[in-house]
C-alpha cells in the first residue's frame, strides 16, 4: 500500500508526496527513451472489461513486442495471456487459466500451479498505477520463459524528471525477483503514469524513461 509506505518514507525523505491512483483510461500511449537511445512505446487499451497492454522496443538488429491481455475486475488486471515476439516470430508465451500457468519458449513448454497473480513487468506497471501502488498478495511475474515470485514493493524516495518538455516529481519503487530488482517510478502529476521502468532480462539491462503521454486522445504534460 503505497500511501502508507510513502508516509513512512516521508519521515526520512523530505516532502515525499503521496501518489494518486490513476483512473483506468480507454486508451493510453506512452513513449519512452531507452538505453543508448533505443525507442520504446507502451500502449494500454480498454474495451469494456477487457484490456490489452503492448510494449514495443526497437533493439538494434531486431524488434521486440510484448503483449498481454485479460479482464478488468474492479481496478485489478487479470491477465489471460502474454506473448514475447521477436522480429515478428513468437519467442515465448504464457497462458493463465485459474491457478494454472502454461509457459515457455517456443518448443520448450512448461506448466505449473500458482496461488496468486501472475503478470509481466509492463502489465504490473499499470496494475500499480491503477491501485495506488498496492501490490496484490502472492504476486508473480513472467517473461514467458519462467515464473518468478516478487518480493515486497519498497519505496526508494523521489526525484525530479524531465517529461514531455517539463519537470515533474516522481516517486520511485523497487521490487525484487530472481533476475534482479525491477525499478519503477510513477508521476502523480501525470495521472500516476509509469515514468521509468528499469529491469534486466537474459543479462541485458533495459532502462525506459518516459518522454510523452497521450491519454484518451489528450496530450498530458506537467503543469
Amino acid at each position: 500500500m503505497l500511501k502508507r509506505t510513502l508516509l513512512a518514507t516521508a519521515l526520512t525523505v523530505a516532502l515525499v508526496a503521496p501518489t494518486q491512483a490513476a483512473e483506468i483510461p480507454q486508451s493510453a500511449t506512452l513513449k519512452y527513451g531507452g538505453t543508448m537511445g533505443i525507442p520504446a512505446t507502451m500502449n494500454f487499451k480498454r474495451n469494456g472489461d477487457n484490456y490489452t497492454v503492448t510494449a514495443n522496443i526497437n533493439v538494434p538488429m531486431y524488434k521486440i513486442r510484448f503483449e498481454s491481455g485479460g479482464k478488468i475486475v474492479g481496478n485489478q488486471l487479470k491477465p489471460t495471456y502474454y506473448t514475447d515476439t521477436r522480429n515478428g516470430k513468437l519467442y515465448a508465451s504464457a497462458k493463465f487459466s485459474g491457478s494454472r500457468v502454461s509457459y515457455g519458449k517456443v518448443g520448450d513448454p512448461h506448466s505449473t500451479t500458482v496461488s496468486g497473480s501472475v503478470m509481466d513487468l509492463f502489465t504490473l506497471s499499470w496494475q500499480l498505477a491503477f491501485n495506488d501502488g498496492e501490490l496484490p498478495a502472492n504476486t508473480y511475474t513472467t517473461n514467458g520463459k519462467s515464473i518468478t515470485k516478487l518480493g515486497a514493493l519498497r519505496a526508494t524516495g523521489s526525484k525530479t524528471m524531465n517529461v514531455a518538455g517539463g519537470k515533474t516529481t516522481v516517486q520511485q519503487f523497487s521490487v525484487s525477483r530472481d533476475e534482479g530488482s525491477v525499478t519503477y517510478a510513477f508521476a502523480p502529476e501525470l495521472q500516476n503514469m509509469p515514468a521509468q521502468i528499469s529491469y534486466s532480462d537474459e543479462g541485458k539491462k533495459y532502462n525506459l524513461t518516459l518522454k510523452s503521454i497521450v491519454i484518451d486522445g489528450k496530450v498530458i504534460k506537467p503543469n
